[in-house]
């Protein structure tokens, strides 16, 4: 098993809104289980829109999951918002066994 922290930064001066964060996992791994409301629908674990985040407020998520079968497993996180104009993907690779 793995645990996954995810942390959101607003690194900017203004507030973001809308703020939203999707875990799309390969299928070396399957999430388990999410905090803060995350919901597990297969192989995707999706929160809820942080409504605000202001700047230089954080928020963190955690999912759980197991390994499924040996191989380089490559999770994939977008991050959407209003004031981004395009997603911002972050990759966590993990050697499963």
């Amino acid at each position: 098993t793995a645990t996954y922290t995810i942390r959101v930064t607003n690194q900017g001066t203004a507030d973001d809104n809308n703020v939203t964060i999707v875990a799309n996992f390969p299928k070396e791994t399957t999430p388990t289980s999410a905090s803060a409301g995350g919901t597990v629908a297969g192989q995707t674990v999706r929160f809820q829109a942080v409504p605000t985040l202001a700047p230089k407020q954080s928020i963190t998520y955690t999912i759980k999951a197991k390994g499924n079968q040996a191989g380089d497993s490559r999770l994939k996180v977008l991050l959407t918002s209003d004031l981004l104009k395009s997603p911002v993907t972050e990759e966590e690779s993990t050697q499963v066994y």
